[in-house]
């Protein structure tokens, strides 16, 4: 009897967190437009061929939406010489053509952004030589 119910536990708990972490998305692309409420991103999807293009996505922006910059820094961050480093970002301090990772999240309004990591061209990316 012990073993059934151990069995039938753990059939609950992968279910349901698979069931959790399948309303999560994340996703990679430039910003094409941000204001207070949403964000427009640019994503490469699939490789179909030389007619692929990028396909747009709108996502709702809360009040909760985490949003940082990832910079390459000499200290880097826990204890790693040169890795990223985050630091906080005002929405309005995100603008067109930084690079984004998006995570979402399903709601029934549609995907809202969890967190919205940016790394901007130009910034420290390659390590020094």
């Amino acid at each position: 009897m012990p073993r059934s119910i151990m069995t039938i536990t753990l059939i609950l708990v992968v279910a349901v967190s698979s069931g959790w972490a399948a309303t999560m998305e994340k996703h990679v692309g430039v910003v094409v437009s941000v204001d207070q409420t949403h964000i427009t991103i640019d994503e490469m999807g699939p490789w179909h061929g030389p007619s692929t293009q990028p396909m747009r996505h709108v996502f709702g922006l809360a009040d909760t939406t985490k949003v940082a910059l990832a910079e390459r820094t000499r200290d880097g961050s826990d204890g790693w010489p040169w890795g990223f480093s985050e630091q906080s970002l005002r929405r309005s301090d995100l603008r067109a053509g930084d690079f984004v990772t998006v995570t979402t999240e399903r709601r029934d309004t549609g995907g809202v952004a969890v967190t919205v990591l940016a790394v901007r061209p130009g910034s420290n990316l390659e390590l020094p030589r």
